[in-house]
């Protein structure tokens, strides 16, 4: 909202629109705690207005091995502790963000509000195939933070199955990862209906990542009945459950043997069936509906 760059006269003009907005609603309702979060919250309180501010997970990270999160930045920090301890409700996409915000912000109101799939608009159509993909950008530093070198890495221990990465790459970092297994396919980025089709049609999906917040890409796979095999770090484990296999961050052996399980998989059921009962847009919609309404009636 005030980032630099802005002039004086936008800044004010972008201000006064906030104001306005703010004055005429009874709820300001903020996706992701940055800037413009602390003013909706901080004139929400001036004019006696609740305030919901929603975590996407990045806000309130700190993972200083890959120099990940604005939480590693004490300013960010402490801006981000000032909007969760205003706001009226503060809202996470999972009980690993949750947490993540309590270490930053110990006296906030924090609901849990998972983000959702429709399920209904994700119909398996294709025959499974002996594919396993993963959707996360080959691009610095990217690969890290996604876990792409432990997806290549078990990509070697699975003769017969293919390996496909989709998601924007930078061609040094494909180099040197294909120096581990020529044969691993990356897409580059997709459209929509590319990414499905691949999905669709892939028995297994990966998500190796050092941290993840939700994991929208896998809840997609998983309704589309791919078996999910996912590294113990972040939202993972709660998006899957016991409906795949979770294995140790940094092990391509685990998942290599969890990715073969997958590929004898023949029921996708179980997978679709969790994203459909705790993952969907009519549960979401009725927990959004049960905090603004919880804010409304103080």
């Amino acid at each position: 909202m005030f980032e630099k760059g802005r002039s004086l006269g936008n800044k004010v003009s972008v201000f006064w629109r906030m104001f306005r907005g703010v004055l005429w609603a009874d709820v300001t309702y903020s996706w992701f705690a940055e800037v413009y979060a602390l003013w909706a919250v901080r004139l929400s309180r001036l004019l006696g207005k609740q305030s919901v501010v929603v975590i996407g997970g990045y806000e309130v990270a700190q993972v200083p091995e890959i120099s990940y999160g604005s939480a590693l930045h004490p300013e960010t920090r402490e801006m981000v502790a000032k909007i969760l301890s205003k706001a009226g409700k503060s809202i996470a996409v999972s009980e690993f963000v949750k947490r993540s915000a309590r270490t930053i912000a110990p006296d906030a109101d924090i609901d849990v509000v998972y983000n959702a799939v429709d399920v209904d608009a994700l119909v398996p159509s294709e025959p499974k195939m002996e594919i396993v993909v993963t959707v996360g950008g080959a691009t610095r530093p990217r690969w890290v933070l996604k876990g792409i070198d432990i997806f290549v890495s078990a990509s070697t221990k699975v003769p017969g199955a293919k390996f496909v990465v989709i998601g924007p790459f930078d061609q040094q970092v494909v180099d040197g990862l294909q120096k581990m297994n020529q044969a691993v396919e990356f897409t580059g980025e997709l459209s929509r209906e590319r990414l499905i089709e691949w999905l669709d049609k892939a028995k297994v999906y990966c998500q190796l990542s050092r941290v993840e917040s939700f994991g929208f890409a896998l809840a997609e796979a998983m309704s589309l009945e791919c078996y999910p095999v996912v590294s113990d770090q972040g939202a993972l484990p709660e998006v899957v459950g016991e409906s795949g296999l979770i294995v140790p961050y940094g092990d391509p052996i685990a998942a290599a043997e969890a990715i073969k399980k997958g590929l004898r998989w023949v029921n996708g059921h179980d997978a679709r069936t969790r994203i459909a009962e705790r993952f969907s847009v009519d549960r979401r919609e009725k927990d959004l509906c049960r905090v603004i309404d919880s804010l409304v009636s103080r």
